[in-house]
């Protein structure tokens, strides 16, 4: 979440170049993110900063957050398999030629 102002900057530029659905009510979770997730990481530091007061709050803490990003890399995993290797996308899931921007040389 430290990141995400940045990471989302980054997304929204390149959706509004490459993709033709990239309108405002697409967009609008990105740039929502610009504005909270400092708000985010703040609220997270403080919070286990006032509460994680032991070793094993500690160790809770820290577990949480191995586990949001352990579902982070297999959400990232199954769109790997789906669009890059083996490429078996699902019934129903976007489909790469699907939405793209028209491409001027």
């Amino acid at each position: 979440e430290l990141f995400a102002p940045k990471i989302h900057t980054d997304r929204i530029a390149g959706l509004i170049r490459n993709y033709e659905f990239a309108d405002d009510s697409a967009l609008s979770y990105f740039r929502n993110r610009l504005k909270e997730a400092p708000k985010d990481v703040a609220f997270g530091l403080d919070w286990v900063l006032r509460h994680a007061d032991t070793a094993e709050k500690q160790d809770a803490a820290a577990n949480a957050l191995i586990f949001k990003t352990d579902v982070l890399w297999a959400q990232l995993d199954a769109l790997h398999a789906a669009y890059v290797e083996p490429g078996r996308i699902p019934p129903g899931a976007w489909q790469p030629d699907q939405g793209l921007a028209a491409r001027t040389p």
